[in-house]
């Protein structure tokens, strides 16, 4: 038994067959996405985890994250994941919200909810793609990059940020065209006091703690970022491919690693 539901996934599979998709996700330059919206007037609606503390009733919101940690440190009073279950929780409007099965335990109530699971079968490193899977079918899970296992920056993790998996859900969709915003993988803040804060919104912020060390934050051609960043770029950058196979024009409006590689068109 699978602990996902692939089958309330399959129910969605083509909804938006030909049709546009945005993507909205935490990054300084998803600020202007309302402007992004009006051009291309698109046809479905995508958000992840915090953005639904600035967009209501989006058609889809995803937060693939295992909270039980969070949850965990939330009950004893930590402010920093107190403010997270708050994300968790908060009432957005979603028409849809996909959340991962192993938090599925922690939603207060499961209406219009879908249990998800990312697919950690993507490799083990640059270059190690699979070739089963395709944007157009949910599959074993949502796209997950290879695993990052930098043992001097943090504990491993598959790269692949929840636009990876939104990226996947506009192709699952049946969409022709996914636009992102936000999509940044870097730190770009005014305040010189607080160079790793992400989002266009106030939280969360970036520091040192378990899952991250000193050795990840790092300086690349002249940005702020982080290794596990970089190497989700890598991981956008090797499956290129697989977006022309499976007919699915990306079109990147952000600002950051993403448009100074040029990868998206």
């Amino acid at each position: 038994m699978r602990p996902d539901d692939p089958e309330s996934m399959k129910k969605h599979a083509g909804r938006y067959t030909g049709g546009t998709a945005i993507v909205v996700l935490g990054g300084y330059s998803a600020k202007n996405w309302e402007s992004l919206y009006a051009k291309i007037q698109p046809d479905v609606i995508l958000i992840g985890n915090g953005v639904n503390s600035q967009i209501q009733n989006a058609n889809y919101w995803l937060c693939a994250e295992n909270m039980t940690y969070a949850n965990n440190m939330a009950m004893q009073g930590d402010p920093d994941n107190t403010k997270k279950m708050e994300m968790f929780h908060r009432e957005a409007g979603a028409k849809v919200k996909l959340i991962s099965h192993r938090s599925w335990g922690l939603l207060r109530d499961t209406s219009n909810c879908i249990s998800i699971r990312r697919d950690k079968t993507h490799g083990f490193g640059p270059g190690k793609v699979s070739d089963y899977f395709s944007f157009r079918e949910y599959g074993e899970g949502f796209l997950n990059g290879w695993l990052f296992n930098h043992r001097e920056a943090g504990k491993p993790v598959h790269v692949g940020t929840v636009g990876t998996h939104l990226l996947h859900l506009a192709g699952i969709l049946g969409c022709a065209e996914v636009h992102t915003i936000g999509f940044d993988l870097i730190f770009k803040d005014n305040r010189a006091h607080d160079v790793k804060h992400h989002h266009w919104y106030d939280y969360p912020t970036y520091d040192i703690d378990i899952f991250r060390k000193s050795d990840m934050f790092i300086d690349y051609k002249g940005l702020k970022t982080q290794w596990v960043w970089i190497e989700t770029m890598l991981f956008l950058e090797a499956i290129q491919p697989l977006f022309v196979r499976d007919g699915l024009k990306w079109y990147d409006h952000s600002d950051g690693l993403l448009q100074m590689e040029g990868i998206a068109q």
